[in-house]
């Protein structure tokens, strides 16, 4: 396994989980995308599961989101981040609204990764004409 696909994964399972829930459509974005994705659709289910549960127990011992997104952070590059925050934002958007801990969250990977603004405009543009009610 790369070790940028288990970022990938952690940054949406954390996108997934902002708002306190994951939705129906989250659950399915985030299937198609391990099943079609090249980045990740190699990783066994095994491997996934380690993840998933890594990434709950931190979240379960009271590791704060700021702590896991600048440590993934720290381990991508710029494009990598930014591939990570697009999966991030859809992740969020799909099913059809980003609720406020959403946009919370999403803000807090554009600050500590220092997402560009010209980033930022082109996937949220990407994503109002997409997911737009």
């Amino acid at each position: 396994m790369e070790i940028v696909s288990k970022y990938l994964i952690e940054i949406m399972l954390l996108a997934a989980a902002s708002d306190g829930q994951i939705d129906p459509e989250e659950k399915q974005l985030f299937q198609t995308y391990r099943q079609l994705y090249p980045p990740i659709r190699d990783i066994t289910q095994a491997q996934f599961d380690d993840i998933t549960v890594t990434l709950f127990n931190k979240m379960s011992a009271g590791m704060k989101p700021h702590h896991m997104v600048e440590e993934i952070g720290e381990n991508l590059s710029e494009p990598q981040k930014n591939k990570a925050y697009a999966l991030a934002l859809e992740i969020c958007a799909s099913n059809f609204e980003i609720l406020p801990l959403e946009t919370d969250f999403l803000k807090l990977i554009e600050k500590k990764w220092k997402i560009k603004r010209n980033v930022m405009a082109a996937l949220y543009t990407s994503i109002e004409l997409r997911y737009q009610k």
